[in-house]
């Protein structure tokens, strides 16, 4: 059974905690203000903590009853966007779902960590995932599913807690991205394409992400593949193939594609992914 979830970001602050403690402690803020070097030091140490990780937290229940996702969106207290989890569910003992890359620069690295409860809090299952892309631009959103491995119980409820780091790899836009011919059987979907390498250099480890969404635009699957070969030579294509099981193979309306390699991004006009209706 299929359920959909609603959630609420939550988000902390590590410069709102300290300034706190030290209105509670005017004593030692005069003895900080005192002292130019070690307040230079731990100004430092703050700074470092605060730009080398950043994350965010949704929790989400179980509930069957509803029908509308809401898609999460907050700003910390310096106004800085956080990545919004669009859209997540629990498919069987598979939590599916996208994120979205709301800041100005890209990040890397995101992994979505998930634990889930049973109705009386009790912790039943955890497992965790990098989303399918490594690098998210700005606007751009990758999809991730989690594997559970475990029995779950009716009426649970989990938590997804996201972490990333902010990347400076802008890479340049120079893989294009067709899509070809795609099939469905009884339990089966298949879809065919390939990727072009516009680019002055070899195109390495170029990678192809999807993520398979139904008519109400909710996500159903995700996936990647490398294309074959996975290296590219300047103005060279290389196919690539999508074919995995799915109870039913019909719910499946949409696909949204991202490439990339060790090199390139993918070619587009607007930042986002290339979303393609099936009929």
């Amino acid at each position: 059974m299929k359920y959909t979830l609603l959630g609420k970001l939550l988000t902390n602050s590590i410069d709102k905690y300290f300034t706190e403690y030290l209105a509670k402690n005017s004593h030692f803020a005069s003895q900080f203000s005192s002292l130019p070097c070690l307040s230079i030091a731990i100004a430092g140490f703050l700074f470092s903590l605060i730009a080398s990780s950043t994350n965010a937290q949704i929790e989400v229940t179980v509930d069957e009853n509803v029908s509308t996702p809401i898609s999460n969106s907050t700003q910390s207290e310096d106004a800085e966007p956080r990545p919004d989890i669009l859209y997540s569910a629990l498919n069987k003992d598979t939590i599916v779902g996208e994120v979205l890359n709301n800041f100005s620069n890209p990040i890397e690295l995101v992994r979505i960590t998930a634990t889930v409860y049973d109705k009386n809090g009790i912790i039943v299952a955890t497992g965790d995932k990098y989303v399918n892309d490594y690098l998210i631009k700005p606007g751009s959103r990758s999809g991730f599913d989690i594997f559970l491995d475990e029995t779950l119980p009716t009426n649970s409820k989990y938590t997804l807690t996201t972490s990333f780091e902010k990347s400076m790899d802008d890479k340049p836009e120079a893989l294009q991205l067709s899509v070809g011919k795609n099939s469905k059987s009884s339990n089966t979907f298949r879809v065919l394409g390939e990727v072009m390498n516009q680019g002055k250099n070899d195109a390495n480890a170029v990678k192809v992400s999807a993520i398979f969404y139904d008519e109400k635009h909710k996500v159903t699957d995700t996936d990647y593949v490398f294309t074959n070969p996975d290296i590219i030579s300047p103005n060279k294509k290389a196919p690539f193939e999508f074919s995995f099981y799915v109870d039913n193979p019909e719910k499946i309306k949409s696909m949204a594609f991202n490439v990339q390699s060790d090199e390139y991004s993918l070619i587009t006009d607007n930042g986002q992914n290339n979303t393609i209706s099936q009929q």
